[in-house]
């Protein structure tokens, strides 16, 4: 029991990306992906199911970051790269860019 308990601790904590106020884990549906391009995200609001992963993808050819307050942050997103987020926590969790502050979003977990 200690030996499988271990195991998921360790599967756990190389999880980058997972929602920090989470609760209990739902399954991930699927994966959604928001495009951060001419300094904006697309879609503006994504609604989404709970457990579901959404990809934050910088299609753009400068850095930012997607941040809810200390819901989650991204971290800097370079042009090409991606950082995806799983959502186990119904809520609606309006985000920004902290480097182009007018750049902001919505994803309304169900």
């Amino acid at each position: 029991m200690a030996a499988a308990l271990a195991l998921m601790l360790l599967a756990l904590t190389g999880l980058r990306g997972e929602l920090a106020a989470a609760g209990p884990v739902a399954e991930a549906s699927a994966t959604k992906r928001v495009e951060i391009n001419h300094f904006a995200f697309h879609p503006p609001t994504l609604t989404i199911a709970r457990g579901t992963t959404v990809k934050f993808a910088n299609a753009s050819q400068v850095t930012h970051t997607a941040t809810a307050g200390g819901v989650f942050n991204s971290g800097h997103i370079g042009p090409g790269m991606s950082i995806s987020i799983r959502f186990n926590q119904v809520g609606s969790f309006s985000y920004h860019c902290m480097i182009h502050p007018l750049m902001h979003g919505k994803i309304i977990v169900q």
